[in-house]
């Protein structure tokens, strides 16, 4: 996701004003696998990865230790989204890269019953901060069906463009096909997004605080 020259430090701890974004660990998993089963009938209808569930708990394990492995190989940065206690997790984060050179794709769930309190707003605002100031990308882009109007909101709550609607270009959790939309926010645009305003804190692998220019 980074070119090795450029030594940038990678995000693995964000804090935001309510919330906590940290890379998964498989000792999560108890937790995971109790939110997914709570929100089975919420997310399925959107999230892709919803077709393999429900796992095992020893699966899930598994899972967010591939997760944790491609985090480490900066291959993608999945991150899970809890309150400010880190008692509660409120759904996940992720910054992908497969949008194509000087770009990563920001994807996102939360908990049915968080939706409507901003959490996904918030914690979007955080990644699109690290997308820019840390990982230097050219644009953000997020994805989704049209039929998903809340995840539709937040892209075009925080100031991104709506490019286009691709017709039956993804898969979803069914194993059919489905159109998607395409919302992006370029480097440019950045400073005076709503993003570029919300407070956050960054901090490495080794717990440590990473600085980041102005905006």
């Amino acid at each position: 996701m980074k070119d090795e020259t450029t030594h940038k430090r990678t995000a693995y701890r964000v804090e935001t004003e309510r919330l906590v974004l940290r890379c998964w660990s498989p000792a999560d998993a108890p937790l995971c696998r109790q939110v997914l089963d709570e929100c089975d009938a919420h997310l399925r209808p959107w999230i892709p990865f919803m077709k393999e569930e429900p796992r095992s708990l020893q699966q899930t394990a598994q899972w967010l230790r591939g997760h944790r492995a491609a985090f480490d190989l900066d291959q993608m940065y999945r991150f899970a989204v809890f309150d400010a206690a880190e008692e509660n997790l409120l759904g996940e984060n992720m910054l992908l890269a497969r949008v194509g050179p000087g770009g990563l794709e920001i994807g996102y769930w939360t908990h049915k019953d968080s939706v409507g309190k901003g959490i996904a707003s918030e914690a979007t605002c955080a990644m699109i901060r690290i997308a820019f100031e840390i990982e230097k990308v050219d644009r953000v882009e997020i994805m989704c069906a049209p039929e998903n109007q809340a995840s539709a909101a937040i892209p075009a709550k925080l100031g991104f463009t709506h490019e286009a609607t691709l017709m039956k270009r993804a898969m979803d959790s069914e194993g059919g096909i489905c159109d998607l939309m395409v919302w992006s926010l370029f480097a440019a645009d950045y400073p005076l997004s709503v993003a570029a305003g919300t407070g956050i804190n960054a901090f490495d692998c080794m717990g440590m605080l990473i600085d980041r220019p102005p905006v």
